[in-house]
């Protein structure tokens, strides 16, 4: 892979490049992780380009795998031009930080504006950047989470699921024809309004616009699934006793038996710390961890967990 990125600057597009053509990362993740390093979509379009010139000196018979990444990386950045062009654009409007809030109440404040804003400028890139603003794309990488939560067993008839920062409502839209009831809450009142659009109208689907402190607006013991994706990212950034909050309202929310899935706790890019973190959280607030720092997605590198809530204890 190297001899096909080497002399491609900077460095770190390289090392993208590299993650992708061999597999490690999808073309989608690929092409937003060059986007968020260079802010540039001709520089991700060039780069691209100059691998795709190497690649066809190739022989299709020795490197099949190869050639075949590399089509797939050039034919996303061709179709998805003006949305690579979008999302730089959004980079470079400086609304998001990776600098944790000073106290939650401006954490939750700046991820209120944020998400305002950019679900704004493009629906499908505000809830995954790697979906190049695309909805054939986001619809792709939803249904695989859906996949997984079947195969996890939290999609069926008789379950309630609450969706934690449900965004523009594109798990809800799917979730509601296969459960009794979904919710969804969101901090942001815009992509509360742009999900009402997508599936209010559902007769099992119930939508809120949250305060971001905590799930007061649910009783006690009602879900049998709580799904937060690319959520806790954003809680943690609003600081540690936010996350602690989240996990011991998602603890109440929640049956007994019932699962908090999560995808994505972070953005350290740390899978040990990551998984040390929600382990003690998990310990803390009744949770069993049943998976624990999995990358199950072919489209995304969302890491995920999957946490059960214990019963109380019976007192003797």
């Amino acid at each position: 892979m190297r001899r096909l990125t080497a002399g491609i600057a900077p460095s770190t597009l390289q090392e993208i490049l590299n993650r992708c053509l061999s597999g490690t990362v999808s073309p989608a993740v690929a092409l937003m992780q060059m986007l968020i390093d260079t802010e540039d979509a001709s520089a991700v379009r060039a780069a691209v380009d100059e691998v795709t010139g190497r690649a066809a000196t190739l022989s299709r018979a020795s490197d099949s795998i190869l050639r075949d990444r590399v089509d797939d990386l050039t034919q996303l950045v061709v179709e998805n031009e003006p949305g690579c062009e979008r999302i730089a654009e959004m980079l470079q409007g400086t609304m998001d930080s990776p600098e944790p809030a000073r106290t939650v109440e401006e954490g939750i404040a700046f991820c209120e504006r944020l998400f305002d804003w950019s679900v704004q400028q493009s629906e499908e890139a505000s809830v995954a950047l790697y979906s190049l603003g695309s909805p054939q794309l986001l619809e792709r990488a939803t249904m695989e989470i859906m996949a997984e939560l079947e195969q996890w067993g939290r999609v069926s008839n008789d379950h309630s699921v609450l969706d934690i920062g449900c965004g523009i409502g594109r798990l809800v839209q799917k979730l509601a024809p296969y459960v009794r009831e979904v919710s969804g809450i969101d901090v942001s009142k815009r992509m509360i309004d742009a999900a009402v659009r997508r599936c209010g109208s559902l007769p099992n689907v119930h939508l809120l616009k949250g305060t971001g402190h905590d799930l007061h607006e649910f009783a006690g013991a009602t879900f049998d699934t709580a799904i937060a994706v690319d959520t806790f990212p954003y809680l943690r950034q609003s600081g540690a006793a936010l996350v602690e909050t989240y996990f011991m309202e998602a603890a109440r929310v929640l049956k007994p038996g019932g699962e908090l899935v999560i995808f994505n706790y972070s953005y350290l890019g740390d899978d040990e710390a990551d998984a040390a973190e929600v382990a003690a959280l998990a310990r803390d607030h009744g949770f069993d961890v049943l998976v624990s720092a999995i990358r199950p997605l072919a489209m995304w590198d969302g890491l995920a967990f999957r946490l059960r809530r214990r019963p109380p204890a019976v007192s003797s």
